[in-house]
């Protein structure tokens, strides 16, 4: 029986962040816009501040996607897939 290893199973959440942040990013974006010009000065700046952390761990998780993709890589082929 063949288990994925820690590589395998980071995978799956990194590229799941990696596509629903920026989805993320572009609603609270939005938001902030948006009550920015209602005249909630306050609320867009704490949302602009908020969209910042978000691209910056989108940033992260897209950096750490592509070491544990290199790493993956050097390990070679799944060789279980094989039958003797």
């Amino acid at each position: 029986m063949h288990h994925p290893s820690i590589l395998s199973r980071l995978l799956t959440p990194l590229i799941l962040a990696g596509v629903l942040l920026p989805i993320t990013l572009c609603v609270i974006l939005g938001v902030a816009a948006l009550l920015a010009q209602m005249g909630d000065s306050a609320g867009g700046a704490v949302l602009n501040r908020i969209a910042l952390a978000g691209g910056i761990l989108w940033v992260i998780d897209l950096i750490c996607l592509v070491l544990i993709l290199a790493i993956d890589s050097l390990r070679g082929p799944d060789r279980s897939d094989e039958t003797p």
